[in-house]
């Protein structure tokens, strides 16, 4: 397993709209056209793909928030294809160092709903912590770098 992260181009951007979540997942994630689409009308917000070789396996949207300057995870997914074998831990560690890289942040939050356990999962294991405070009908969950 080889993982990359690479920005989503126009090279691109059709194999990530193609890249879906198991239909149970649905409502836990928003769909990558939709993320695309929220990229190009709030500029803050990146998208990139996670690769396995030339494959795209993932998706990931990131960016800093404008109003208080904090370093966000907004969206990350694995193809149903491609879900069980790595991709979610392996491609969330690569974005947190390219996070931390580009940022030079000490702290990167994501939000969750409640009810996604394998997610939950995922981020803890990672070392993000339950930080009690809700957005919208997510809990929010911070990663202390420092």
């Amino acid at each position: 397993m080889d993982i990359e992260i690479s920005e989503i181009t126009e090279d691109n951007f059709i194999e990530a709209i193609r890249l879906k979540v198991k239909p149970d997942q649905e409502n836990y994630v928003a769909s990558n056209a939709v993320s695309l689409a929220q990229s190009k009308f709030q500029p803050f917000l990146r998208c990139i793909g996670i690769f396995d070789g030339d494959v795209m396996v993932g998706f990931s949207a990131f960016g800093q928030n404008p109003e208080d300057g904090t370093i966000w995870i907004v969206r990350h997914m694995v193809g149903e294809q491609y879900q069980g074998q790595g991709y979610g831990k392996k491609g969330l560690q690569a974005l947190i160092s390219h996070l931390q890289s580009a940022y030079q942040c000490d702290k990167i939050y994501l939000d969750v709903v409640p009810d996604n356990q394998v997610a939950i999962n995922l981020y803890q294991g990672a070392g993000f912590v339950d930080t009690g405070k809700i957005q919208g009908h997510s809990r929010v969950f911070e990663l202390n770098i420092g």
